[in-house]
């Protein structure tokens, strides 16, 4: 992560960065799309239409703004190949189906946007893949439609391994809304919070780029931070909504959790690291299982 968006000058704006319309394979028009998401509170949407930029922007609104995006991807590594977000591009890659990831992240970066690897776990992406490439701010920690469509939208574990090897990608969660099927609901749901200076769309992907977010499902991280102590240790320390559990996790075994009795709530929690820990990230869940994942410390072990 480049930077914490916790103290960092600026407003909390909450927005869904991965969604689809009927510009491409979802059920509601872009006029709808943005009509749902303000109805819900948002602040801000991208519309991810496959290989399709669909424009927003005269659906948006006074405090309420839209991102450009798309979904791109690639049939590299077979058999399913992998997606990428694509963010605050202006044109189009030029499709290549059997790109790799590493060249369909290049192909975003070099359009100036930014690129995020989509529901890594439904599509059979393990760690070992995602270390093959670079230059991705993060991934989809948790997507809803692969949540409620496949049971398999959460990509912890990816992450974690990812962090353990050095890296720092963020976490995002996102809806991947499509809308589609009336049985299932898949809008609402996962959400970035993001500490930008206003609700506009060049500060909210400048934002994305420093890092300067974090994800939920429903609890709100008011602060994390990593301190060193008068023992020269070093603590992290979180305050959070209501919550039963928070998660410190490190390298390995090397976290703890902090857990609350069955009816009482933790609204703060600290932990003193492992000396041997390179990263800390938190994961705060309340009574009802809803989730939300801080950005990740890097530590330099051994040293506060």
């Amino acid at each position: 992560m480049a930077g914490s968006p916790f103290g960092a000058p600026g407003r909390w704006l909450r927005g869904n960065l991965h969604g689809h319309t009927t510009a491409s394979d979802g059920r509601l028009s872009p006029e709808e799309y943005v009509a749902a998401y303000r109805a819900r509170g948002y602040d801000f949407v991208a519309a991810t239409d496959h290989w399709r930029l669909t424009d927003l922007r005269p659906f948006r609104g006074q405090g309420f703004a839209v991102v450009p995006g798309a979904e791109v991807d690639g049939r590299a590594p077979a058999p399913f190949g992998h997606h990428v977000v694509a963010l605050g591009i202006g044109a189009l890659p030029p499709r290549s189906p059997d790109a790799g990831l590493q060249a369909t992240v290049d192909a975003v970066r070099a359009l100036g946007g930014i690129a995020v690897v989509a529901h890594p776990y439904e599509t059979g992406l393990t760690s070992a893949h995602l270390l093959e490439a670079d230059g991705y701010i993060g991934l989809e920690v948790w997507n809803t439609l692969s949540v409620v469509g496949w049971g398999k939208g959460l990509a912890a574990v990816q992450w974690d391994e990812l962090l353990q090897a050095g890296r720092r990608p963020a976490g995002l969660a996102t809806d991947d809304t499509h809308q589609r099927d009336g049985r299932l609901d898949d809008l609402g749901f996962g959400w970035v919070m993001v500490r930008a200076d206003a609700a506009e769309p060049d500060a909210i992907l400048a934002a994305l780029a420093a890092g300067r977010f974090y994800a939920s499902t429903g609890p709100e991280i008011h602060d994390f931070r990593v301190e060193p102590g008068p023992d020269g240790a070093r603590h992290a320390r979180v305050a959070c909504s209501p919550c039963r559990f928070v998660h410190f996790l490190c390298d390995r075994g090397l976290g703890r959790t902090v857990a609350a009795g069955p009816e009482s709530d933790l609204q703060a929690a600290s932990q003193t690291l492992h000396p041997a820990a390179t990263y800390v990230r938190v994961q705060c869940e309340d009574h009802r299982g809803r989730t939300a994942w801080g950005p990740a410390v890097a530590l330099g072990p051994g040293t506060p």
